[in-house]
């Protein structure tokens, strides 16, 4: 696919760029977070490496979004956090704000991007800091390829257009596009296909899939264990803030598997078997 190509170049000149000598993997382990005297994430401990698409799935209150925080160096200001952190080789305290090599995609795609700034002055400059181009012109091309390639029929126009003249499936890919931009080997996808048409849904999980299979290591934090299947090759299964199964998708899925497991994978199944009608 032309998507992947691209995206591709983007990723490997990133890579080529750095340390190729370093272990190519995020690994985070012991996490537990504590809010006041209640600890909502606990010995919580994840691996993922470069290229490849890990589903961290779970029922709401699980402490799948307060991972993602922890992850991406968001935590709420009362918010205490211990474990280890390593990208790349790199250790990467929990503590600090910053992450190298690390970028959020949020549920909600207005809180990623500046409301009042059109796109192209959002991705430029993104652009050009991460030395992916080294002229405005060629910001403004590779930009321009790169929604394209990602389902945009009119670039120019969502480059002209502010946030809030786009939908939620649109921002999204811009989001997926900016963080690959700013140097982002592994993305934090946080729920990013919540509340999107099914259209939607399935060119934000595109532009994922596009970004795994050119380099990119991917968390996709859901409670939908039918997307999760498109995009991820394995899962992690939380509940009550601690991972409570984990493995491949055949086996979440069968009799050996944890109660909750069984339970997201039933519903997940449910759809499908109770769906009867038919078209002519």
């Amino acid at each position: 696919m032309r998507t992947i190509r691209i995206i591709g170049i983007l990723i490997r000149t990133i890579i080529n760029n750095g340390e190729l000598g370093c272990v190519v993997s995020l690994v985070l382990q012991d996490l537990s977070i504590r809010i006041a005297s209640q600890y909502l994430v606990k010995g919580l401990s994840l691996t993922i490496s470069r290229g490849e698409a890990v589903a961290l799935v779970g029922p709401s209150g699980s402490g799948k979004s307060l991972t993602a925080a922890a992850l991406s160096g968001s935590l709420p200001g009362g918010a205490m956090v211990r474990g280890e952190l390593e990208v790349d080789g790199q250790a990467a305290p929990l503590e600090d704000r910053t992450r190298p090599g690390i970028a959020a995609v949020r549920q909600d795609s207005l809180t990623s991007l500046h409301p009042l700034v059109r796109i192209d002055r959002q991705l430029v400059p993104v652009l050009l800091r991460s030395n992916v181009a080294t002229t405005h012109a060629a910001a403004l091309a590779r930009a321009e390829s790169m929604l394209e390639e990602v389902g945009f029929t009119d670039p120019r126009h969502v480059l002209r257009s502010f946030p809030m003249e786009l939908s939620g499936g649109q921002r999204q890919r811009v989001c997926i596009i900016q963080a690959l931009a700013c140097r982002a080997s592994y993305l934090i996808a946080d729920e990013p296909t919540t509340a999107l048409d099914v259209v939607s849904q399935q060119l934000v999980l595109s532009a994922l899939r596009a970004a795994a299979e050119a380099g990119a290591g991917i968390l996709f934090i859901t409670h939908d264990v039918v997307a999760a299947v498109s995009l991820c090759s394995r899962a992690a299964i939380i509940d009550g803030g601690s991972i409570v199964d984990q493995g491949s998708f055949s086996h979440l899925a069968s009799e050996a598997a944890h109660p909750v497991a069984d339970a997201l994978t039933r519903a997940a199944r449910q759809p499908a078997t109770s769906d009867k009608h038919t078209t002519a």
